[in-house]
This record gives structure tokens, C-alpha cells and sequence, in this order.
């Protein structure tokens, strides 16, 4: 009986470490999606912004 019970904690350990890894991998992933969209975001103000600033441009040439 004691190899087995050996056997089981070591499973249980490894199931745990591997739920952690994949926990720590999805914390990760929203943290990169985030950033993604935050850049995308500034991104799309600063496009505005130029274009406005075309836009006032030309209104002052009329």
C-alpha cells in the first residue's frame, strides 16, 4: 500500500503544479489582451486626431 499511496501523492502534486501553470498561462494571456486592446485604442484616438487635424487644416484654406 505505501507505493501506491506514494504514487497517488505524486500525481495529486503534479495535477496540482500543472493546474498552477496553466492558471499562470491564463492570467498571461487576458494581461497580452489587455495591452493589445489599450494599444489598438490609442491607436485609433491618435488616427482621429490627425484626421481632425486635416480636417481643420482645410477648413482654414477655404
Amino acid at each position: 500500500m505505501g507505493i501506491k499511496d506514494d504514487m497517488q501523492e505524486k500525481a495529486r502534486k503534479a495535477k496540482e503544479k500543472m493546474q498552477g501553470k496553466q492558471d499562470e498561462a491564463q492570467q498571461r494571456g487576458q494581461s497580452e489582451q489587455e495591452r493589445l486592446r489599450e494599444r489598438a485604442e490609442q491607436g485609433k484616438q491618435q488616427g482621429q486626431r490627425s484626421f481632425d487635424d486635416i480636417q481643420d487644416e482645410m477648413d482654414d484654406r477655404s
